[in-house]
């Protein structure tokens, strides 16, 4: 049953979170994605775990990981052409993934989405979240 948050954990982990990782780490791929840097995960790599190739079967599905560099923060937004997303955290970056749930001129109430690895995480990109990120590159897919 999905709850009132916006977003939620699909109750089946991933067979492919080493295997993107290593992707992640490893592709000379990048290209710029709304302030983010963005590589195209190989569809054969994509479609090997089966929680992905059941989606891709029903809804147009495209994979890839994005990288956000130390330091940086990707402030309050909605997302623009996607209104629901599926991600994973791929490593464990210091970071944090926050939703606004009330907003003022100059504060935001807010809860955090804690990633476990490995796992899915459907993802309601229409309510206003940011991201921070500390250390070190935070990879996601």
């Amino acid at each position: 049953m999905l709850s009132n948050l916006p977003f939620y954990a699909i109750p089946v982990e991933s067979v492919i979170a080493d295997k993107l990782l290593d992707f992640a780490t490893t592709t000379n791929k990048w290209q710029p994605y709304y302030n983010f840097h963005a590589a195209q995960v190989p569809f054969d790599l994509a479609y090997s775990d089966p929680i992905l190739r059941s989606i891709g079967t029903k809804y147009p599905l495209a994979v890839g990981v994005i990288r956000l560099d130390p330091h940086t923060t990707y402030d309050w937004h909605t997302d623009t052409r996607r209104g629901v997303s599926i991600n994973m955290l791929l490593n464990n970056a210091e970071s944090n993934c926050l939703f606004s749930v009330s907003e003022t001129e100059a504060t935001h109430s807010f809860i955090e989405l804690k990633y476990r690895l490995g796992s899915y995480y459907i993802f309601n990109n229409q309510v206003p979240h940011m991201v921070l990120n500390f250390n070190e590159s935070r990879y996601l897919m």
